[in-house]
């Protein structure tokens, strides 16, 4: 993680290089902030330090009171999904308090961790935790899943403390023992459906919390000057024609000849995944079924792009299959191939 640690007396001062020193040795980057050897100044007033450290940080320390974390950080709140870890330790180190983000974010096993270096008691308040419960955003963040809404994250939680049956689907196949508060395919008001589907299929319900995973290759093709915005709308277009969730893209993947195309470039960038790109001569030799088109093969030495890309950068990531065929509009043309993929438990 990258963190930040900041103090505000010479006790804490003390705590916060212990902490770092351990923390660095689970492979942490840390900038440590206060007044004492190899600390930091903070030049800023509190508050401007603090959201420097939201935009920057996976996490923020801070050790002192904590009436003093929860206002510094008060304006800097913008939900469960995107805010960093915040964990609060007395200046001695004896009370590690997980603050924001116990899950997604991390904090409770920071707050673990911390304690762990400077002899503490680390304090954990959030429900599951506590009561020793199945964690669906725990669960999702162990197993790289998306998470389509947290409402129903919560759903979850709260029917596992009730101690009620919580349905389990998957699309895909499951290796391991689910645990005890899971039950595949049962018939509950709450559950949870593992699926790179956008919408839930025919007795799917509503109240089910969609998990996707990151497994989906889009293989693009277009001509020479594409926007990125008609790279855009032909990509969501497909999507939403064969109810694909856009969640669940991993990468993009082309011919070399377009590895500086710039819609294919920012489109890529915009959804935060990497472009893959394959010579001519490499597409052409994946083996399977593709549509082909002289004109293409005219223009880049193969007679298919899409098609061809996506399949082959799944099989270069481990294997898979094409799922959608090429599809074309506007000087775009798009395909889509999914990666092998197991819920491991």
């Amino acid at each position: 993680m990258k963190l930040a640690v900041i103090c505000f007396t010479q006790a804490g001062a003390r705590t916060a290089c212990r902490l770092m020193e351990g923390l660095l040795k689970d492979g942490d980057l840390i900038e440590g902030f206060g007044n004492g050897q190899g600390l930091l100044p903070v030049t800023t007033s509190l508050g401007a330090w603090t959201k420097k450290q939201f935009l920057e940080k996976d996490g923020i320390v801070f050790i002192g009171a904590m009436g003093i974390a929860v206002r510094s950080i008060a304006p800097y709140l913008k939900g469960k999904a995107v805010d960093p870890a915040v964990v609060v330790l007395d200046d001695e180190g004896r009370f590690s308090i997980s603050v924001l983000s116990g899950h997604l974010g991390g904090a409770n096993e920071l707050a673990e961790r911390a304690a762990a270096v400077t002899g503490g008691q680390a304090v954990i308040t959030t429900a599951t935790d506590v009561h020793g419960k199945f964690a669906a955003d725990l669960f999702a963040k162990r197993l790289g899943l998306a998470i389509t809404d947290l409402k129903k994250v919560k759903m979850v939680s709260a029917a596992v403390l009730r101690e009620e049956t919580v349905g389990f689907y998957s699309d895909f196949p499951i290796e391991g023992a689910l645990p005890e508060e899971l039950c595949l395919k049962a018939e509950a008001d709450t559950g949870l459906f593992i699926t790179i589907k956008d919408m839930p299929e025919k007795g799917k319900t509503n109240h089910l919390l969609r998990l996707i995973p990151k497994i989906l290759i889009l293989g693009i093709g277009c001509r020479k000057g594409t926007s990125v915005t008609v790279i855009r709308d032909g990509v969501s277009r497909v999507l939403k024609e064969h109810h694909l969730s856009p969640l669940a893209i991993a990468g993009c993947a082309s011919i070399d000849l377009k590895k500086e195309e710039e819609g294919i470039c920012v489109f890529a960038a915009e959804t935060g995944v990497p472009f893959y790109t394959y010579p001519a001569e490499i597409l052409a030799g994946t083996e399977g079924q593709f549509t082909p088109s002289p004109f293409v093969k005219q223009i880049t030495g193969v007679d298919n792009v899409c098609e061809r890309a996506a399949l082959c950068c799944v099989k270069e990531l481990g294997g898979g299959k094409l799922i959608v065929r090429k599809e074309a509009a506007a000087g775009v043309t798009v395909a889509a191939a999914v990666r092998d993929w197991k819920v491991k438990l």
